[in-house]
């Protein structure tokens, strides 16, 4: 019996397909006709002309001519959006421990000493690293991003404790460091921890980071004091590390503070205000709805995460008086966690308002191509377009410092525009094309319809009904499983059937987002409590089968047609 492949914790590990996309060679200037232009939130101007020269916008307007020579695009019954941008992506960002800081040990004595002392610098603590020295995205990433609509994308790691310095990139085309628009943007700051290390706890990881910028502070007392005096006074030590925080320390650049569930906010306060930092953001805020007045009160902006915590972990929900029922579903953790998931969703809305400025990221999302249905999951969940559209265009531009260059489509900024069929934050409108720097990209017709198909928009109705033939695989083994689905909406039933048996599930589906709790009870163990998380795309599911207790196990299913059987045991 091969249960290991039965057990996991709630968790999401799918992907909708990815829009390919083709790559025109950029004449020096287009003309955008007949076409409507969202130049900012709540502006638009009705049959307009855009014109691109160089990479930049050189006019908008109803009354532009165009200029000889450029490539004319009649965009009749479209719209042009300014580009989106991610204002935290760790696309084409390695994981904090992928590799060492520094060179292979090359060069004289003193390049191998600082090589070996960057090295010996555990990877959660560079503060010193910048996130666009690191930017080494794939084309089909890049692809990804632009499939979305997102031109721009500020840059972070995942994971650590002092990860390194944020930066942000265009999406465009050529060599990564090209790409780069502007570093440092920002000082990554989180309270993780070390597997195997110091700091392995919570309280450790704050003591750590607070110790950090009081070295730091330190650091910057003695360099002070040495020009004064250098005849009397120490001579500083520089650490590559303290040095990168006294950037954010004097307020040349904010620190970006990650801090998602509600009792973080007050520690991210907290250390902000023990250290001295002079600007800051939350990186972020799943739970900002939860902690809305407090939020309000600290008066800095946040980077909203569209990555929504699995329903039973948002706090609160470990203490619920709740008791399952001996045998048969849990109707009522169903319903718990249903109305946990829509407010989740409806926390970008209740951000707008109560006047907080903030941004919208995929921080933490398995894909780019799950941002933009994320977006629209927010705008059906309350979130006025126009705010939507201020959260992923005008605040991440100026939270990375380039309001210059991005966020709106006005003369003299880069051309990062999206053109629409119908309506971006509808789940029917259909990105055509994206320019990124003035360069245009198509997305191509059969990639389109497959990708739409797939990625019913979140609130849309994909159908799930019948049998779902699947596999989990974990530590090389393969257990098959069927799961037989009805239902829509608030009210989908199921029942998987493994090696272990029948377990009847109930959930709910939302857009294509599928959700189904039950409980199962291996041969001679207690009932526990089983879930079953995944994403629909054409006729397959990916996501996890978690029982309490245990690491997520990701699964594939594809709904079975004619000749296929269900599982009935057996060999493997």
């Amino acid at each position: 019996m091969r249960r290991t492949a039965l057990w996991g914790l709630l968790g999401l590990a799918m992907a909708l397909p990815v829009r390919a996309q083709t790559e025109a060679e950029p004449p020096a200037t287009y003309a955008l006709t007949n076409v409507r232009v969202v130049v900012a939130p709540g502006r638009a101007i009705e049959g307009a002309t855009v014109v691109i020269r160089n990479g930049r916008i050189a006019a908008v307007g109803a009354q532009v001519q165009v200029p000889t020579g450029a490539v004319v695009m009649d965009l009749a019954g479209r719209t042009v959006y300014p580009g989106l941008i991610d204002a935290a992506s760790t696309v084409g960002v390695p994981s904090v421990a992928a590799r060492p800081v520094g060179g292979a040990g090359g060069g004289g004595p003193a390049a191998r000493a600082a090589s070996q002392a960057a090295t010996e610098i555990p990877p959660e603590m560079r503060a010193h690293r910048s996130a666009g020295d690191e930017f080494a995205p794939s084309d089909t990433e890049l692809e990804s991003l632009r499939a979305q609509g997102i031109t721009a994308v500020g840059l972070v790691f995942d994971g650590g404790l002092l990860p390194g310095q944020v930066a942000a990139a265009l999406a465009g085309s050529g060599e990564p460091r090209s790409l780069v628009v502007r570093s440092p943007v920002a000082q990554q700051v989180a309270f993780g921890r070390r597997r195997g290390g110091y700091p392995g706890t919570l309280m450790g990881a704050v003591a750590y980071v607070r110790q950090a910028y009081y070295d730091a502070q330190h650091a910057m007392n003695v360099e002070t004091a040495f020009a004064r005096n250098p005849a009397s006074a120490p001579r500083p030590v520089h650490d590559p590390r303290h040095d990168a925080l006294q950037a954010s320390l004097r307020g040349e650049i904010p620190a970006w503070i990650e801090a998602s569930a509600q009792r973080d906010f007050a520690r991210a306060a907290e250390t902000v205000r023990d250290v001295g930092l002079r600007s800051w953001a939350v990186l972020g805020a799943q739970e900002a709805y939860l902690a809305i007045n407090d939020l309000k009160a600290m008066g800095v902006p946040l980077i909203v995460s569209l990555n929504w915590p699995r329903p039973n972990a948002v706090t609160g929900r470990a203490f619920e008086l709740h008791v399952a029922p001996a045998q048969g579903t849990d109707s009522a953790a169903i319903k718990a966690d249903s109305a946990v998931a829509r407010q989740l969703r409806e926390n970008p809305a209740k951000v707008a308002a109560a006047g907080i400025t903030f941004a919208l990221s995929g921080h933490g999302l398995d894909s780019p191509s799950q941002f933009r249905e994320r977006v629209i999951a927010a705008v059906e969940a309350g979130l006025s377009k126009d705010d939507a559209l201020r959260a992923v265009t005008v605040t991440p531009a100026s939270l990375l410092g380039l309001s210059g260059l991005l966020g709106t489509v006005e003369a003299g900024k880069l051309a990062n525009l999206v053109v629409v069929e119908g309506d971006l934050f509808d789940k029917d409108g259909k990105i055509r094309h994206v320019f990124v720097e003035g360069r245009a990209y198509e997305i191509r017709q059969a990639e389109r319809a497959r990708a739409t198909a797939g990625a019913q928009g979140a609130g849309g109705s994909v159908e799930i009904a019948g049998d779902w033939q699947g596999s989990i695989e974990m530590a090389g083994q393969t257990t098959p499983f069927t799961l037989s689905l009805s239902g829509s909406g608030d009210a989908v039933t199921g029942t998987l059937t493994t090696e272990l048996g029948a377990t009847p599930l109930a959930g709910e589906l939302t857009g294509n987002e599928l959700i189904l709790r039950g409980s199962i009870a291996p041969p001679g163990m207690n009932a526990m409590e089983l879930t079953v998380t995944g994403r629909i795309a054409n006729d397959e599911l990916r996501g996890t089968l978690s029982v309490q207790g245990q690491p997520p196990v990701p699964f594939t299913a594809r709904r079975r047609g004619p000749g296929t059987h269900a599982y009935e045991g057996g060999a493997r």
